[in-house]
């Protein structure tokens, strides 16, 4: 019996580990985002929403909340994360927005083996809890000038919540 009911408690627990809040508060456009994919491995977290009618492989667009309960500083990210454009998306392009002790914000373009030619912005802030990250990723060809520059406010004006 004591089995049974430590089962049915965490068969009905799982849902709240599952899903966590997100913390990133972020003024999306009117469009009805939905989450297709959570991935986790180890520290790390992420969460990918994609527009209305794309999937997780089939994208014009996506947003990327990624968490990773580890503090390091924004260089070392950075030195992993172009290690993987390196591996993945040649050629490409990296052009610093922004660059503060806790805080990076860049855009890249490059051709990636899997999703082809992409566009995206990527913050980055360091906070108590680890390092979080935000992306809008876009198909190079799919993405206006307007729509860039609404997407590059829009992560700009984005905040963290607290704790």
């Amino acid at each position: 019996m004591k089995i049974r009911l430590f089962a049915l408690l965490f068969a009905t627990a799982l849902p709240a580990f599952a899903q966590t809040t997100e913390r990133w508060d972020i003024p999306l456009d009117p469009r009805d985002w939905r989450l297709i994919a959570e991935n986790r491995s180890g520290r790390l977290t992420e969460r990918i929403y994609v527009a209305p009618g794309e999937s997780e492989y089939f994208w014009n667009e996506k947003l990327v909340i990624g968490h990773q309960r580890l503090s390091f500083s924004p260089d070392d990210y950075l030195t992993g994360f172009l290690d993987f454009l390196s591996d993945q998306c040649r050629p490409y392009k990296v052009t610093p927005l922004k660059q503060e002790p806790t805080s990076v914000f860049l855009q890249w373009t490059g051709d990636c083996r899997i999703t082809g030619p992409q566009f995206e912005y990527r913050r980055v802030e360091v906070a108590k809890d680890g390092v979080h990250i935000i992306a809008y990723a876009s198909k190079t060809q799919r993405l206006s000038e307007a729509k860039r520059q609404a997407w590059l406010g829009i992560l700009r004006e984005a905040k963290l919540k607290p704790e």
